[in-house]
């Protein structure tokens, strides 16, 4: 495994590597490794490190996340398939890791946003997982992902996102996260 984390998680020192890599290993082996076979990154920013001086992606487009009023504490950029961390919250990285996987899932594009099954979940949910689960087909796809797997903060004000809230609050998507991530080899 550590192999794995060495490939997916390059540009870090050990102690960031391990701290990234503690939170990853709550996901099934198959779906990190399917993440990793499929070119995805996991970067953490340095301290004062700005998403747009980092990415690419964000370069060329003109895209300055990092002059929101509300910075995001991490970014998936699809392009670059790559998960850029400010924060190394376990939630974050968890959620974070959630696009790396819908991406990969989706062979470059989120299968979140493709499959019919998720979207029709996502279209007829009454409940929510989180809050932010409910703000877009991604955010609810890793928002999902996030509580199969059951990474939280302590200090996070939001409700525990674990299975058993994915599953009473929505067994439709209960069983979608289910299935990708036990056929994910």
């Amino acid at each position: 495994m550590e192999s794995l984390y060495s490939a997916l998680i390059p540009d870090a020192t050990v102690k960031v590597q391990a701290q990234i890599a503690t939170v990853l290993s709550a996901f099934p082996e198959s779906i990190v490794r399917r993440v990793a076979i499929f070119g995805g990154i996991v970067r953490a920013l340095k301290p004062r490190e700005r998403y747009y001086e980092v990415s690419p992606a964000l370069q060329r487009l003109g895209i300055d996340v990092d002059g929101w009023p509300a910075p995001p504490a991490g970014l998936f950029v699809v392009e670059e398939r790559t998960v850029y961390l400010r924060s190394r919250s376990p939630m974050t990285i968890a959620h974070e890791f959630g696009h790396a996987i819908d991406c990969a899932l989706g062979r470059g594009v989120y299968l979140s946003g493709v499959n019919p099954g998720i979207r029709k979940a996502f279209r007829d949910a009454r409940c929510f997982v989180t809050p932010y689960a409910a703000t877009g087909l991604d955010e609810y796809f890793a928002e999902s992902i996030r509580a199969f797997v059951e990474v939280n903060d302590a200090s996070s004000h939001w409700p525990k996102a674990t299975k058993a809230r994915l599953q009473s609050a929505d067994p439709a998507m209960y069983e979608i996260v289910e299935s990708l991530l036990s056929c994910a080899t």
